[in-house]
């Protein structure tokens, strides 16, 4: 993957990506385990 101005894209501009992937996955994770307790005990 090339930029703009010739460089390598940098390793640590992955690790963020994969970091900010990984938060958005856990807080979706949260929000399915959330509803499907609620939804077993009828709240939903």
């Amino acid at each position: 993957m090339r930029r703009k101005d010739g460089g390598v894209t940098r390793i640590q501009d992955f690790e963020e990506k994969d970091l900010h992937m990984n938060n958005i996955v856990y807080i979706v994770g949260a929000v399915v385990i959330v509803l499907a307790v609620l939804s077993f005990f009828g709240f939903r």
